[in-house]
């Protein structure tokens, strides 16, 4: 049985591909123990698992909770015989942290980066005429340097000394991204149950040799046209055929030569794409030497992200945000989403809830995800989870540029990113050369890779090149917060004595409000945390009352151009989330999107939202 059976990458889709996910055998083990000569010629490991879904989570089949450093993976698959002579490519959405792959006992490559989708040509190592054994070798190190809770957490007081947390956040053995995944045994506080190993969709594809190996799209609303940048796998003497559909109508075709690096094709009258109207243009990419060789289908939406003076422009028009933090967390399938339905299913929560975006929270949502957002209407910023990583190690350095670009090559073409924030709340106890370098290296390979949207570089602390100023502020207390944020000189900022001065970017709260709350009858079964878990709110009354007055706050403070409030769902025993973990309704939805979104829409008149 294929769990998580739609296609992975729907805006670079080809017809022939199969599916790999299902039932897999596994081992793992608490230590790293190496993959012996033993492990290779084993049939079949002892263990059955779920894949896409990791060994931590219930869906998996496992539900294995404690540490797992070591991941064995075993499946037999057949090449359809319609793909005789053809090139086999294997792709993996994503595989925490390092893995090493072999097909029929031999080794065709590795990947380092737990939230990065890869690929490899396995053409010369398969059977064509029989079964083939594919298997996974994964190492995901312990986080070095992580102390031992000197209690269980329920909610209230010191979870580690002072000491212990600063020769933690100090500790320059630290490499390794990890976004929201626990350093301890259990989850607390905002740091949640691990993900090891396959946690997202891996499937084969069949092409020629010769192939197209991606193409850029840029759309230019200036020129009412679309920029092609196309790269093949080999160097070819042919054409490249784009035909241009909307609602299914082909509005345009035109042959460009291979030897064209970079071209645009011109759209009469576009239709933009916008929150109000997310129209999408449909492509079919044809490669030709003197029989066609290639097929791809993609799509995009024509819209312009500008930024003058300080404030957004979303197709010209001023753009308020209106988001949520969105942690991509799962009850049952933890970084992995059940099915594509709870992908769709998050973006309609919350625009109901009154949102207009999501800024994706310390982790890398998988396409399928971005498809909706970019189907649905819904603006977002992505993120890399870079905590776990200690920014002021020079190796920091090498294992954030081991991702982040191919990262942002692979999403770039989504039109519903509207910004890029390679890194999130910064070590807080030092900010050296090495730290202010890596930020300025991050905005540079972002803008590299991509100069038509915004980089945030470092959401909330230690801004040194962004196009926007971000801040995080959790004062509970809502008059608290609107004297913090409207300082008699200049604007609020989390770390002036780290950063570069303030420029007049476009400024944005990406985190407030984590309203905390939970029913009586629930606070005995969760080790409830949350922000301002210091000055709990006693009713339903006082939470709206506070989530009101502090929006209030934000829409009334005029520099601030958006908002993120914390957060979409309770992940674990975090809850304050505006739906329960399980997405089950928390709140009445009419007084959430009252404070959300329609005081937005009265006081912020003028703005796209």
């Amino acid at each position: 049985m294929i769990i998580r059976k739609e296609h992975p990458r729907p805006i670079f889709y080809r017809k022939d591909w199969l599916n790999l996910n299902g039932e897999w055998s596994c081992e793992f083990s608490k230590d790293i123990k190496g993959f012996s000569k033993s492990k290779l010629n084993k049939k079949q490991f002892s263990k059955k698992i779920n894949v896409p879904f990791c060994p931590e989570s219930k869906l998996s089949g496992i539900g294995h909770t404690d540490f797992i450093q070591e991941m064995y993976y075993q499946k037999t698959f057949v090449i359809p015989k319609s793909w005789k002579n053809k090139k086999i490519l294997l792709h993996f959405g994503g595989v925490d942290y390092e893995s090493t792959i072999y097909i029929n006992k031999k080794k065709v490559g590795l990947n380092k980066g737990g939230s990065t989708p890869f690929s490899l040509d396995i053409t010369s190592f398969i059977i064509e005429n029989g079964d083939n054994d594919l298997k996974l070798y994964v190492i995901d190190k312990r986080c070095a340097g992580s102390p031992e809770p000197k209690f269980d957490y329920r909610g209230r007081g010191n979870l580690r000394s002072q000491n212990d947390i600063k020769k933690w956040v100090l500790n320059k053995k630290r490499f390794q991204p990890r976004g929201k995944q626990s350093t301890f045994k259990h989850s607390y506080g905002c740091y949640y149950t691990r993900t090891t190993g396959i946690w997202q969709t891996v499937w084969l594809e069949a092409v020629n040799k010769k192939y197209i190996k991606n193409i850029t799209i840029q759309p230019n609303v200036r020129s009412s046209s679309f920029i092609f940048i196309p790269e093949y796998s080999h160097k070819i003497s042919g054409n490249l055929k784009v035909e241009i559909y909307f609602n299914n109508k082909k509005i345009k075709s035109s042959i460009i030569p291979t030897s064209r690096n970079k071209f645009a094709v011109k759209i009469i009258k576009p239709k933009l794409w916008s929150i109000e109207k997310p129209n999408l243009y449909n492509f079919i990419f044809t490669l030709m030497d003197k029989e066609k060789l290639d097929t791809v289908k993609s799509y995009s939406g024509m819209r312009s992200i500008d930024i003058k003076k300080n404030k957004i422009y979303l197709n010209g028009k001023p753009l308020y945000q209106r988001l949520v933090l969105d942690q991509g967390f799962y009850p049952e399938g933890i970084w992995t989403a059940p099915s594509d339905k709870d992908l769709k299913n998050d973006i309609i929560l919350s625009m109901k809830a009154g949102f207009n975006g999501a800024r994706l929270h310390e982790k890398v949502f998988e396409g399928r995800f971005h498809y909706w957002a970019d189907k649905l209407g819904y603006i977002t910023w992505s993120e890399f989870p870079n905590w776990g990583m200690n920014e002021n190690a020079k190796a920091s350095e090498t294992y954030f540029l081991r991702e982040w670009p191919r990262i942002v090559n692979y999403l770039k073409n989504h039109p519903s990113i509207i910004t890029w924030t390679p890194f999130n709340e910064t070590n807080t106890l030092e900010c050296n050369a090495q730290h202010k370098k890596l930020m300025r290296i991050a905005y540079d390979v972002t803008k590299k890779i991509d100069p038509t949207r915004p980089v945030n570089e470092t959401s909330g602390y230690q801004h040194q090149k962004t196009d926007i100023w971000t801040v995080h502020h959790y004062e509970p207390l809502p008059n608290l917060l609107k004297e913090a944020l409207n300082p008699k000189k200049g604007v609020y900022r989390n770390f002036p004595h780290f950063e570069t001065s303030y420029k007049n970017q476009p400024y944005i709260i990406d985190e407030y409000g984590g309203v905390w709350w939970l029913p009586t009858k629930l606070r005995k079964k969760i080790r409830s945390w949350g922000h301002g878990d210091k000055v709990r709110p006693n009713s339903l009354k006082e939470v709206f009352d506070r989530m009101e007055k502090q929006t209030e706050v934000v829409l009334k403070t005029k520099h601030i151009q958006g908002f993120c409030y914390t957060q979409l769902t309770d992940v674990e025993q975090e809850t304050n989330g505006v739906y329960y973990y399980n997405r089950k309704n928390k709140f009445n939805i009419n007084k959430l999107r009252n404070i959300f979104k329609d005081m937005s829409l009265k006081l912020k008149k003028g703005y796209i939202q």
